[in-house]
């Protein structure tokens, strides 16, 4: 596979895996402000620090940060621009994807300019959101099903829980140093529902309450365990590095005697850290500094798997052959 389609196979599943966090978001807190009185400054600001957006210009208003990360094409992480550039990367691709995932994802890229999806939007707000995680679910089940399990499979695995591993921890970070700054909120019924809301905005509120666990714990804990290290839950951090290991793996190739790339050295590493600690270390360390190590950590993982697999002067694992240069867009090299 030449390091071409590798790339947009990469960033075709993170634009999805975007597109539908970002509606997520968007409708938990959409719902949690109808059901709670929430500190203004506690409102529509944290949506946009969990998409890495700390200088937002105006005042964060529900319409106005709802209109900035559901159309605004300039915002490369608005559900228009998520979309949008996955649908560029399919379209790239189309000999590698099925024709079902590209009709679909063509599909669904007319709706989103079409005055259908504006109308719901207007209309409906919880159901436009919804309908924008369907889209995701839907296009990575037709790839599941359609799709040959190759190295582009591969590659699109990887970029769906890379940027899963990305999301979890801002979502829970955000969560735990911006909105309670106030150590007397601790375990108040705002309190409780933010860490419901952080369950909600993982997908995580059934599989959390549906898992047994020997001892009770407080739900911030709780919750704070199941997102980073349960390992059958497909969102939590350690499971989705694995899903990552295991992509990352199968898509260098696996000759006898090959030394790990360095993306595979650094998924490891990040692994190792976090076997090495139970939640009580993560508490006691600062729940805040371990999700920083994680996010800054899949920065660096997102930046080799572009110096060792897409880059112009990438070279397969055991092979003297220079494929040609991967065509990196400005857009795309915002991880």
């Amino acid at each position: 596979m030449i390091s071409r389609v590798a790339e947009h196979c990469f960033w075709l599943a993170r634009y999805l895996e975007r597109s539908e966090n970002t509606a997520r978001v968007l409708e938990v807190n959409h719902t949690l402000l109808l059901d709670f009185h929430v500190p203004v400054e506690q409102q529509w600001r944290p949506a946009l620090i969990i998409s890495g957006i700390h200088d937002y210009a105006e005042e964060p208003t529900a319409e106005r940060v709802q209109a900035f990360m559901t159309w605004d094409r300039e915002n490369p992480f608005s559900i228009a621009s998520s979309l949008a550039w996955a649908r560029e990367n399919a379209r790239i691709i189309r000999e590698v994807i099925s024709a079902e995932m590209w009709e679909r994802m063509n599909h669904y890229h007319l709706w989103m300019q079409a005055p259908e999806s504006r109308e719901l939007y207007d209309g409906n707000r919880s159901e436009f959101y919804a309908e924008v995680r369907r889209i995701n679910q839907l296009l990575h089940g037709i790839a599941d099903a359609t799709m040959s399990h190759g190295e582009a499979w591969e590659f699109f695995k990887l970029g769906t829980y890379l940027e899963r591993v990305s999301q979890t921890a801002r979502i829970m970070d955000v969560k735990y140093h911006t909105l309670l700054p106030k150590v007397e909120d601790v375990g108040s019924p705002v309190d409780n529902a933010h860490w419901v809301a952080i369950l909600m905005s993982c997908s995580g509120y059934e599989p959390f309450h549906k898992k047994a666990r020997a001892a009770p714990m407080d739900p911030a804990t709780a919750v704070a365990e199941f997102l980073i290290f349960d390992e059958q839950f497909p969102r939590s951090i350690k499971r989705c590095l694995w899903e990552c290991e295991s992509a990352t793996a199968a898509a260098a190739g696996n000759p006898v005697g090959r030394d790990r790339t360095k993306p595979e050295r650094l998924i490891g590493e990040l692994i190792a850290y976090l076997d090495a600690r139970a939640i009580p270390d993560v508490i006691r360390e600062g729940l805040h500094e371990t999700l920083t190590h994680v996010v800054d950590s899949v920065h660096r993982i997102g930046e080799a798997v572009h110096a060792a697999f897409f880059a112009a002067d990438v070279r397969p694992p055991g092979s003297g052959v220079r494929p040609g240069p991967a065509t990196v867009t400005q857009s795309q090299s915002q991880s």
